[in-house]
């Protein structure tokens, strides 16, 4: 298979548009999502292969739970670095024990350099609260960068 670069006013790809082998056939946004079924433990849901911008986090309670108060707070973590010493890629936390079948559209940093992703890193949730039987998914979108 080849594929062919074509310069115009931007970059054009000529050759392979199956997006199961070339994921900028999509315009070059690339997902990685969690499921979560509380409680839950923290956990790593993407590693970076190549450097990526955050587009986008919006996640989807299925079900709200029960026992209080449950957040997520989504962090890119260097290798190396423990989960919870992540840097957050939103300022503010997605809601676990939400309205059901409601979509959250988390506000991403303000900061630019908290939304690059370098290979190796990761992309995790930390949990925190005391929620039982919540159940739901989180998406973040990315870019090539």
């Amino acid at each position: 298979m080849s594929v062919d670069i074509r310069q115009t006013d931007g970059l054009e790809m000529v050759g392979d548009q199956d997006s199961t082998r070339n994921p900028t056939a999509r315009g070059g946004f690339i997902t990685a999502s969690i499921n979560y079924n509380v409680p839950a433990a923290d956990a790593t849901f993407f590693v970076a292969d190549r450097a990526y911008v955050v587009k986008g986090i919006r996640g989807v309670p299925d079900v709200a739970g029960t026992g209080g108060a449950c957040t997520a707070t989504i962090r890119k973590v260097p290798s190396g670095t423990a989960l919870t010493s992540g840097t957050a890629l939103h300022s503010s936390t997605y809601n676990l024990v939400g309205t059901v079948a409601t979509t959250q559209t988390l506000t991403l940093s303000t900061t630019a350099s908290d939304l690059l992703l370098a290979a190796g890193d990761r992309i995790s949730a930390d949990y925190t609260g005391t929620a039982t039987s919540a159940i739901g998914a989180i998406t973040v979108t990315l870019s090539p960068a």
